[in-house]
This record gives C-alpha cells, sequence and structure tokens, in this order.
C-alpha cells in the first residue's frame, strides 16, 4: 500500500477506508450537545495485515464501541494537538482484502466540541428558538464523531437526526417521523463525499423552492428576500456548472441562509 499522504489524520486509512456511515444522533439544546451512535463500515484494504482501525477524534465522549455487534477492545490514546485524540479498536485476526467490518462507537459530544456553534433565541431574527449549525471543514468532524478525518476518503451518508426544531442536513431528505416533542429527521447522501462535508442545522427554519431541484432553508424573516435573491439564477448557474464539468449527481442542490450572527465563511 502507499504511505498515508495527508499529514493532518492519524488514522491508517491506507489499511482500512470507510465505506459508509450512519448518524444516529439527538440534539440537546439545553445541554448543548449531540449524542447516540455512529456506525461506520469500514473496508480492509490489506490481507491480514492490519489488526486495528485507528480513527480521528477530537474532545469526544466515547462510552462505547462494538465491531460487528459485539464488544471489542479500544482504547483512546493520548492527544496530540492540533490532530486530537486517536482511537485504536482492535480488529483480532485482521480481515481480508476486500472484507467489511463494522463500528458502532456510542457517543456524545463535549463543550470543547470545535464543529458545533449553538446559538440563543436572542441571536436569531426572531428570537424564538435556539439554533445549531456545524463547520466541519477543516478536520473538525472528528470532534462529532470518530472518523477517518481526510479528503482522500469519501463516504455514502445516513442521518438520522432527533430534535425539537427543524433539521437540515447535507444530504436529500427521506422523511421525518413525530415522536413527543420531538422529530426524527432522515437525510441520505448517496454520493461518497469527505469528512469535512458532513453538516446539520437545526432551528426555527422555514424552506422555499428556488429551482427545479434546489431549496432555500432559513429563518422565516429572512425566507422572502433569500427566495428573491436566488430563485432567478439558481437553474442558470447549475445549468453552467453541468456544460463545463457533467451532469449534477447529488440529487438536490439546497442553500442554507444562516442566521445574521454567523460569524464567518459558508456553509
Amino acid at each position: 500500500m502507499a504511505p498515508v499522504r495527508d499529514p493532518s489524520t492519524l488514522s491508517n486509512y491506507d489499511a482500512w477506508r470507510t465505506k459508509h456511515t450512519t448518524a444516529n444522533l439527538k440534539l440537546d439544546f439545553s445541554e448543548k450537545r449531540l449524542h447516540g451512535s455512529v456506525v461506520i463500515e469500514l473496508e480492509s484494504q490489506t490481507n491480514k495485515a492490519s489488526t486495528e482501525i485507528v480513527l480521528d477524534s477530537s474532545f469526544v465522549d466515547v462510552s462505547s464501541i462494538k465491531l460487528n455487534s459485539s464488544p471489542s477492545k479500544w482504547e483512546i490514546k493520548d492527544r496530540i494537538d492540533p490532530l486530537g485524540s486517536p482511537v485504536h479498536v482492535s480488529v483480532p485476526g485482521g480481515a481480508a482484502k476486500g472484507d467489511v467490518v463494522k463500528l458502532e462507537i456510542e457517543l456524545a459530544t463535549t463543550d470543547k466540541c470545535t464543529a458545533l456553534q449553538w446559538l440563543t433565541p436572542a441571536q436569531t431574527s426572531n428570537k424564538k428558538a435556539p439554533f445549531m449549525f456545524s463547520q466541519c471543514q477543516a478536520i473538525h468532524a472528528r470532534s462529532i464523531f470518530p472518523c477517518q478525518d481526510t479528503p482522500d476518503v469519501k463516504s455514502t451518508y445516513d442521518f438520522n437526526i432527533t430534535s425539537p426544531h427543524v433539521v437540515v442536513a447535507s444530504g436529500v431528505s427521506v422523511g421525518t417521523e413525530a415522536l413527543t416533542a420531538e422529530k426524527l429527521y432522515k437525510f441520505e447522501q448517496k454520493v461518497p463525499i469527505p469528512s469535512y462535508l458532513f453538516a446539520l442545522a437545526s432551528g426555527d427554519i422555514a424552506m422555499a423552492s428556488i429551482g427545479r431541484c434546489s431549496a432555500v432553508a432559513t429563518g422565516p424573516n429572512e425566507l422572502a428576500a433569500s427566495k428573491w435573491e436566488l430563485e432567478d439564477d439558481m437553474d442558470r448557474f447549475l445549468d453552467a456548472a453541468e456544460k463545463i464539468v457533467f451532469p449534477y449527481k447529488w440529487g438536490e442542490y439546497n442553500v442554507l441562509i444562516l442566521p445574521p450572527s454567523f460569524p464567518y465563511g459558508g456553509w
């Protein structure tokens, strides 16, 4: 195998590659954290050579890890700033090249999570609900869940996100389920994406169509202005891009307009 070429990951992605990730997470606005489980399916890249999987993590509270539904031997190593604390999971006997194993990781984010920002209702326009958004670029996905946090690795995703407020994610919505005072929001990302594109937002969010496969999501106070700003150009933007490269493959091209207190960059 070629040596790992990304100096910003501690994972052994030369030996294992993430193929699919399922995030089963609940938003706790009072504690300002996510908790639940993440299931990672990894494919062996070698023949019996690697008897452990190493994942990136940073300030994540991991309570248990199962390997193929069975309790596993695992350890979080000492922190190496700024890369975090690698998680080592034993794979007894290794695996044949091409074999896929599943890791089920029970976890919670902490107050040191660098990927999540939690806004109070006062920081939103209508001041009715709190707001949470993620920013995983460049190497902050590892502070939400242990992963191979490198653009060299791309994974498909399932999102199962429970929240008392509307959720959007970097996938295509496949429905919601009403619970008690909360709802379960489900999304699929069938095109493999790197970990830094894992994205969530939740709050008082309204949506409107702005094109043949596009919608804008934002606060109710900003919806009309955001729709006006984008709807005349979104399809033309996609048409121009498709002429240069290839037909758009991600199903939906949606835009999230964050609250005015959003401090930097894009989502």
